[in-house]
């Protein structure tokens, strides 16, 4: 949550350095979306709108304000020569990615618990319940079937 302020510390310090590429990943989803899945998978609360939804903001624009390099990508085919791009860069780059705020950022093993606590903030009535059902069943099906890649 404080990566905007470290932003603005790597870019007092960044021209210090014999190799200036450092990257950064800013996956945006207009949300307060660590706090919104703490509450919903530790608590078992729904997504309080009011308090979680935030402007669209473009962290690529501001990255150039600080005289990085951004780069924003909203599709898939994009992801690649974003990643090359900011790789090959001669300064720091943000990679903004615009996201689903939908996905749930579930690790690959959760507790039980968690898992309580998720499934009860539907039952409450989630305000994103149904999206948040259908891309974790997607998320679901990815994992068990073999990539065809």
């Amino acid at each position: 949550m404080n990566g905007m302020n470290e932003l603005i510390t790597l870019a007092k310090y960044w021209h210090q350095w014999s190799d200036p590429r450092f990257v950064v990943l800013a996956l945006n989803n207009r949300d307060l979306n660590q706090v919104t899945w703490e509450m919903r998978a530790q608590s078992g609360d729904p997504k309080f709108d009011a308090s979680q939804n935030l402007p669209d903001f473009r962290y690529s624009q501001y990255a150039e304000q600080l005289g990085f390099n951004g780069i924003f990508v909203d599709r898939l085919d994009q992801v690649g020569p974003a990643w090359e791009a900011a790789f090959a860069a001669d300064r720091p780059v943000l990679v903004e990615a615009y996201t689903d705020p939908e996905v749930p950022p579930l690790p690959p093993h959760i507790a039980l618990k968690q898992a309580q606590a998720f499934a009860s903030t539907l039952i409450k009535g989630d305000p994103r319940e149904w999206r948040i059902i259908k891309e974790t069943a997607k998320e679901l099906v990815a994992d068990l079937l073999p990539s065809r890649s």
